[in-house]
This record gives structure tokens, C-alpha cells and sequence, in this order.
């Protein structure tokens, strides 16, 4: 059921009355519970930066080898790019690679997003501290 946004802030703006939906205690769990899910994702997030930089890593070894491999059997040197980057073997180690980077981005904006509910949670508890001293 949706709620239109006047009859929500009105009485909040209007009659300066402490809406009995909004409780601190909860406020506060809520607080505690993302700030737990924050530390849980910086743990995943240093384990998501190793697993892109083994990715990166076996990508660029797969290269090197490709295109020495390549170059030793008299490749003509304008076509060894193209032959690399071809080679199913690394066509597979970039697609991993390119993978965990989207992967490291996605919990970084998790991130970002978490810490934007725990600054909105700081606000509100102001804010609900400020209604509960005006009454």
C-alpha cells in the first residue's frame, strides 16, 4: 500500500508531533545490523581485490606465453596482437578477468550504498532526537 508523501511529512512538518512509528531503539539496530553487513562486505571485498589480481595476473602470464610462443614460430609481428588476443585459452582468462573486475565494482558500490543507510540512520536518530526534546 502505497502512502502519498503528504499524508506522510505533513503531520511530521505541520503539527510538529513525534511520529509513534519511528522508535530510536530501532533506528539504532538498524545502525548496528548494517554496520555488521559493512564489515562482512570490506571482508569480501579484500578477498573479490585477490581474486582479480590472480585473474590478472594468469591473464597477463597467458599473453606473455601466446605471444612469445608466437613470435619464436616467425609470426609476422603486426599479426601476433590479434592471434593473442584470439587464442581461446585467453579470450577465457580476460572474460575471468574482466568478470571479477565487474565483481569488485558491484560490492564496492555495496558498499557505498551501506554506508549511505548508516549515514541516513544518523540523520533520522538527530533528527528524532531533536522532535523527542521539542515536546
Amino acid at each position: 500500500m502505497k502512502v502519498p508523501p503528504h499524508k506522510i511529512l505533513a503531520p511530521i512538518h505541520q503539527t510538529k508531533t513525534f511520529p509513534s512509528d519511528l522508535i530510536p531503539a530501532d533506528v539504532l539496530q538498524g545502525m548496528t545490523e548494517s554496520k555488521r553487513l559493512l564489515a562482512s562486505k570490506n571482508a569480501e571485498y579484500l578477498r573479490l581485490i585477490q581474486q582479480r589480481a590472480e585473474a590478472e595476473r594468469v591473464y597477463n602470464i597467458a599473453v606473455a606465453e601466446k605471444t612469445m610462443r608466437l613470435r619464436s614460430d616467425g609470426e609476422s609481428i603486426s599479426l601476433v596482437d590479434k592471434l593473442v588476443k584470439g587464442d581461446k585459452y585467453v579470450a577465457q582468462c580476460k572474460l575471468n578477468l574482466e568478470i571479477a573486475i565487474g565483481i569488485e565494482k558491484a560490492c564496492a558500490e555495496s558498499m557505498k550504498d551501506i554506508r549511505s543507510d548508516i549515514d541516513s540512520s544518523r540523520s533520522l536518530l538527530s533528527w528524532l532526537k531533536a522532535e523527542m526534546q521539542s515536546q
